[in-house]
């Protein structure tokens, strides 16, 4: 039976390679955590960074607007629009004390657009990727991300529910580690999960499926990641 959660995975592995499949362009609904930002949101969020972090931060947005380069030889496609259309914020999502740097990038087909989060490892003086998947990405105050899946053939038009792939930051490894993912395929009463170690997907319901999120969850508080456009002028606010 194919595992559904290795998809998700493919998917993140198709980003990286600049996937081909789908030229199309969509307009990505925003992360359900996202709001408008300020020059002085920016800035506040660089306040704890060191002067190598704020440079190494700018440098890897600089990189993005000017040449379509990212850090760690990841490659990404470009349909050619406005670059502005991305956003970028500085702040801790993970909570770890350290501000990050997040990137959403649309300007590109459907599969190639991505939300990267970033860390400045000082010991290393370079940036470490923390996460990348589809734009539409949620993060809570207990280290949870939920991203919902882009454009995948397992959602019904019969349902509204929405495929999700759930991650945990993992503070050891500086990471948000894979969970497990939740989607439907020709039943919009049946669900299916799939878990990390397991080898197939397994069918549940509903309670399962709301037992899940309450378990990984529950009552954490959504993050607000206050995000700008991506511009020369509002780069040059991360100081």
């Amino acid at each position: 039976m194919k595992k559904y959660w290795l998809a998700a995975l493919l998917g993140t592995m198709v980003l990286a390679a600049g996937c081909k499949g789908n030229s199309d362009t969509e307009e990505v609904t925003p992360a359900t955590s996202e709001t408008e930002a300020s020059k002085e949101d920016i800035a506040a969020g660089a306040s704890t960074l060191s002067e190598a972090g704020k440079s190494a931060y700018r440098s890897v947005l600089e990189d993005i607007y000017y040449n379509q380069q990212f850090p760690n030889s990841l490659e990404l496609d470009y349909d050619g629009s406005d670059l502005s259309r991305n956003r970028f914020a500085v702040l801790d999502v993970d909570g770890d004390g350290r501000s990050e740097l997040l990137i959403s990038y649309i300007t590109a087909s459907t599969d190639g657009q991505a939300f990267l989060v970033y860390d400045f490892v000082e010991a290393l003086d370079a940036v470490h990727e923390e996460f990348m998947g589809f734009p539409t990405v949620t993060f809570y105050d207990n280290g949870v991300a939920r991203a919902n899946w882009s454009d995948h053939p397992g959602t019904l038009e019969s349902s509204d529910f929405q495929p999700f792939t759930l991650y945990l930051y993992n503070k050891d490894e500086n990471v948000y580690g894979l969970l497990g993912t939740a989607f439907q395929k020709d039943d919009p009463d049946v669900y299916y999960q799939n878990l990390v170690g397991d080898e197939d997907e397994t069918e549940i319901d509903e309670t399962v499926l709301k037992d899940w999120l309450d378990t990984t969850i529950g009552d954490a508080a959504v993050v607000d990641v206050p995000m700008m456009k991506l511009t020369p002028e509002n780069i040059r606010a991360l100081k």
